[in-house]
């Protein structure tokens, strides 16, 4: 592993640690944001099953979600803040900790979601 290599991997640690540490109360999402996110999740599992290890798609994702920090607020896909950072990087763990089909890992993701759109109908 070059050095790069290991500091990415640091830091892909220490969020999965803060990640696993934290309770996750992501923001109120619509019924289209959660579905976006469901597609990530299950993308995920299908990168996984095409031979993408852990390390790499969360090392990526990782990169990715700091990127999409530097955005205006207002213009991020899903991840507009730290908890909703959270709740995809869990949910990108779990489609690698615990296999199952990527329909079910996504249909797991919007039922976590979607408890999000019914809190904010009452």
């Amino acid at each position: 592993m070059n050095k790069g290599q290991r500091r990415q991997f640091l830091l892909a640690s220490g969020a999965l640690l803060l990640a696993s540490a934290m309770p996750v109360i992501a923001s109120m999402h619509t019924s289209a944001e959660c579905s976006e996110g469901g597609e990530f999740i299950r993308n995920a599992a299908i990168s996984r099953d095409n031979g993408l290890p852990k390390d790499a798609f969360l090392n990526h994702l990782i990169a990715d979600l700091s990127m999409i920090r530097t955005m205006p607020e207002g213009i991020r896909w899903f991840a507009r803040d730290e908890a909703d950072e959270l709740l995809l990087i869990r949910h990108a763990e779990r489609v690698y900790d615990h296999r199952m089909s990527a329909k079910h890992n996504e249909e797991e993701f919007l039922a976590a979601c979607g408890k999000d759109i019914d809190q904010n109908k009452r």
